[in-house]
């Protein structure tokens, strides 16, 4: 009998332990989901905000098209353009930094989901502001050896 009642003490000890354990884990995994609807609002944000930007830019580079044929026949610059999109959404050229880090999270974000049409946009928005920046820098100040 008492062979019987410490079996039946440590079983119910195991299934208290077991359900203690279970509340933890329920506990994590709703921080989990909160931490994880914060984040896909945040890259949402970001996807919209980089949206608007690239349609700002091809705007603007439609606008220059269209102006530069008709005064000289020459294409408007990009990097007037990324000046100006940047501009039109309230952000100035300082703020490059700042916007390049949050796409380059957005895209590795984007590219561990695996949402290949957001991963998409951001590289798009990468290259443009790594154009920008060559053309800002140049080769030799950027250490670029020409042959």
């Amino acid at each position: 009998m008492i062979k019987t009642e410490t079996s039946f003490t440590q079983l119910q000890a195991s299934v208290e332990a077991t359900t203690a354990r279970a509340r933890e884990l329920r506990a994590a995994s709703f921080a989990i989901q909160q931490h994880l609807a914060v984040t896909c609002r945040e890259m949402k944000e970001v996807f919209n905000h980089t949206q608007a930007t690239l349609r700002a830019v091809h705007q603007h580079l439609a606008s220059l098209r269209t102006g530069s044929a008709e005064q000289n026949g020459c294409e408007g610059e990009p990097v007037d353009a990324l000046i100006k999109a940047l501009d039109v959404l309230g952000r100035c050229e300082s703020d490059l930094e700042e916007t390049i880090d949050d796409l380059i999270t957005a895209f590795r974000t984007a590219s561990a989901l695996g949402d290949d049409d957001k991963r998409t946009l951001f590289a798009n928005a990468l290259m443009m502001i790594g154009r920008h920046l060559a053309t800002q820098v140049g080769p030799k100040a950027a250490g670029v050896i020409m042959n």
